[in-house]
């Protein structure tokens, strides 16, 4: 089986595709645009490569696309592209149309990843649909090219959770400590969960974990973050992150994709460094008071 076969059959095991073509004729019709959106996308890496399309003239037509498109462009590891995708798919799990715009974009990035053309994609995600669309839609004759003359027209953006809470406290715990495990080495930041930050479930996960055999931990970790729980879930994302040494920045991106919440595509990293040596700082004077 080609790796490309693999890779779609992946999908429709790890998303429910289904609850796209369970939308309205009405709801996919509109949906066709953002499909458009991710074919101008794929023909512009087909000359331009993956890693230029924040050159591209669509790059901020829509922002959920830019989000995901900033991380392709940033060198994210498909694995870890996939996992923030179906974080941002599972918040919605009371809306089908927000989870198809999700899914819509996620699947159609990670195929311009894999090198699929773009006329492939296209008819791919158009099938996601459903049949119904694609024998009514009289416009549409099979051939994605047909529609280049079409007005551009933006889709309804997606409402993210403006506001993060207590999770936004721990969410930055988690990046210091793996700011600091890069810095200081695996051993001094273990000793700092298990002594030092004083979290118990941290301590229970980042132990679980903290093994010898990868493929194990792998099995462990997609266990695990089954937790319905988001709180649970970034502490289980970030004992992953440290033992895996991810780098801050995108580890910033997963524990916002667990929150539900959009991060700007701009953001600049300082503001995160800075967020994340404020709690290293914090974190580092409760080590300071235990040794006296």
């Amino acid at each position: 089986m080609s790796d490309k076969r693999a890779f779609l059959e992946e999908l429709e095991l790890d998303f429910d595709l289904d609850r796209i073509g369970n939308l309205t004729l009405f709801e996919k019709y509109k949906f066709i645009h953002l499909i458009r959106l991710i074919y101008q996308e794929a023909k512009f890496a087909e000359k331009e490569g993956v890693m230029h399309l924040n050159k591209s003239p669509n790059y901020t037509a829509n922002k959920t696309y830019t989000l995901f498109a900033m991380l392709l462009v940033h060198g994210t590891k498909p694995d870890l592209f996939q996992e923030i995708i179906m974080n941002y798919a599972r918040s919605f799990e009371k809306s089908d149309t927000n989870y198809a715009k999700i899914s819509l974009i996620g699947v159609g990035l990670m195929m311009i990843e894999k090198g699929f053309s773009a006329d492939a994609i296209f008819n791919y995600l158009m099938l996601l649909l459903g049949r119904d669309v694609l024998m009514k839609n009289k416009k549409y004759s099979g051939i994605p090219s047909s529609l280049d003359g079409l007005d551009m027209e933006s889709v309804d953006e997606i409402e993210y959770k403006p506001f993060e809470g207590e999770l936004r406290k721990l969410k930055y715990d988690m990046l210091a400590l793996l700011d600091v495990s890069h810095s200081n080495g695996l051993d001094y930041t273990t000793d700092l969960i298990n002594h030092i930050y004083g979290h118990e479930e941290l301590v229970f996960f980042y132990n679980m974990m903290n093994i010898g055999t990868p493929e194990v931990r792998n099995v462990m970790y997609n266990e695990l973050m089954l937790s319905e729980s988001r709180h649970r879930r970034i502490l289980i994302a970030g004992a992953y992150a440290i033992l895996n040494r991810y780098d801050v920045f995108t580890t910033h991106y997963l524990f916002n994709s667990i929150i539900g919440k959009y991060s700007r595509y701009d953001k600049d990293s300082h503001e995160i460094e800075a967020e994340v040596q404020h709690r290293l700082k914090l974190i580092k004077e409760k080590e300071r008071l235990e040794i006296m």
